[in-house]
């Protein structure tokens, strides 16, 4: 009988410890989510630079999707970062895919990791989802660097609306 009473307050007592630990690695993920950029300016670091980026993209037809933000976030199972994006239809057509990459670096200022240490910093992601117009929606990547620390620029270079035409980033055109 003292036995089984052991082992019923041992297995309660491990049942319990394992919950707490959850709760606390939970609240620690949570604190541990950062923002690379302020939200405001979105992923925009230089106002120099966003000068030039303004003047050489004069209208909202011509550049249709507009990045709003972008975190990166600390895995909870890995040292591996996650990247979220969010983005905005600016154009007057629904839109089913989207091709983006990204550009980060490290804390030594180099290039980032990739996921199997190759990338040099350049990362790209696919988005295909229906994007009304005026909608705003977030994506994101699991596990894309190593020791990405800072985002420096999204760029997104390929659309495809829902009436099947498509859309290409120029080459004399950049826009974060």
């Amino acid at each position: 009988m003292k036995k089984i009473a052991l082992l019923v307050f041992s297995t309660l007592f491990l049942f319990s410890k394992c919950d707490q630990s959850k709760q606390e690695k939970k609240a620690q993920i949570n604190s541990e989510k950062y923002s690379i950029e302020d939200e405001s300016k979105g992923i925009q670091t230089d106002t120099l630079l966003t000068k030039k980026i303004t003047s050489k993209i004069p209208k909202s037809e011509e550049f249709p999707i507009k990045i709003l933000n972008a975190t990166l976030l600390k895995n909870s199972y890995s040292h591996h970062k996650d990247i979220k994006i969010t983005y905005k239809n600016l154009s007057s057509k629904s839109i089913k895919a989207i091709k983006l990459n990204w550009f980060c670096l490290n804390a030594f200022e180099e290039p980032a990791s990739g996921n199997y240490f190759y990338g040099e910093g350049n990362f790209k992601g696919n988005i295909i989802d229906l994007i009304k117009p005026g909608q705003t929606k977030s994506e994101i990547w699991e596990d894309f660097s190593t020791d990405a620390d800072k985002i420096i620029h999204v760029t997104v270079y390929y659309i495809v609306y829902n009436d099947g035409t498509k859309w290409k980033l120029q080459k004399d055109k950049t826009a974060l």
